[in-house]
């Protein structure tokens, strides 16, 4: 049984809303918090297994709880943060299409890697961050959407290769080799994508769940590492199967694991900050706008 720090939690209260009954430790010193609140600070990451679950069965259990699940329940700066997050997503994932087509050397590592390797670990810490505020089903809908905007753009170059070109136009056949390498490319990026970002976002909630969402650490390293091992070998097999020998393959899921792995330990930092951020400026608003409705 994990022990009490700095916190514990003694009972609740209702009045107009259910409230927390909080004894800080040092000082024996009693709060009464509303649930909504005491779940947006740093208060729980002290409580135990059993607190944790007391206020999580209240929270979710009132019908008056504004939940981060339910699309109609998301607020203004909610929408807005989702929106850039979803179109991030969208546009990394475009540009690592586009860039995975070209093989490049890292000589004093000697790693093989396509330019996409310095920009695609960036979707795991999106999808991440999506995962922790808005749910797994939320960060799936982020998923397809980018998958779906890029079949798209890669269907409209497809299709403006087809359309005959000036013959003074030196170009022609550099176009016309190009988006036939990033179509071939394309299978390969789009199983990679959607196998291992789902991986990553089931593997995040379940590690979350498993820690009663304590520990963000851990969860956030753990599912970007499996989930990166998964994508390397996926993409890399796929796309230049039958084109590279199989011992430059390897090379290129070594080279590929190792900078997505670095990646992962450095993501938790923004992840970290980005909590804070949701927490003053996104949670912030919901406070204000479930008190403005209050008082009318």
């Amino acid at each position: 049984m994990e022990h009490n720090k700095k916190y514990k939690l003694l009972g609740f209260s209702r009045s107009n809303v259910i409230t927390a009954n909080v004894m800080v430790l040092a000082t024996g010193k009693h709060m009464s918090i509303s649930l909504q609140e005491l779940e947006n600070s740093t208060i729980t990451d002290d409580f135990n297994r059993n607190e944790l679950k007391a206020i999580y069965r209240r929270l979710y259990g009132d019908t008056n709880t504004t939940t981060s699940y339910d699309l109609g329940d998301r607020h203004e700066r909610s929408w807005y943060a989702y929106l850039i997050i979803n179109l991030a997503l969208s546009v990394i994932y475009i540009l690592c299409t586009v860039s995975g087509i070209k093989p490049i050397t890292i000589p004093f590592f000697n790693f093989i890697a396509p330019p996409a390797i310095f920009f695609y670990p960036l979707t795991f810490i999106l999808v991440d961050i999506l995962n922790e505020f808005f749910g797994l089903r939320m960060a799936r809908r982020a998923i397809f959407t980018s998958f779906i905007a890029n079949i798209v753009f890669v269907s409209g170059l497809w299709i403006s290769s087809l359309f005959p070109g000036l013959d003074e136009w030196e170009l022609n056949k550099s176009y016309g080799a190009f988006v036939e390498s990033i179509i071939a490319v394309l299978f390969a990026s789009s199983a990679a994508y959607l196998v291992s970002e789902n991986v990553n976002s089931w593997l995040l909630c379940k590690i979350k769940e498993l820690t009663n969402s304590r520990y963000l650490f851990i969860r956030v390293i753990t599912s970007t590492v499996v989930a990166s091992a998964i994508d390397s070998v996926i993409f890399c097999t796929l796309a230049f199967y039958n084109v590279l020998s199989m011992d430059t393959i390897k090379i290129m899921i070594m080279s590929q694991f190792i900078i997505k792995l670095i990646y992962a330990v450095v993501g938790v930092g923004p992840i970290y900050a980005t909590r804070e951020l949701f927490r003053r400026y996104i949670n912030a608003e919901v406070r204000k706008t479930e008190r403005n409705a209050y008082e009318s």
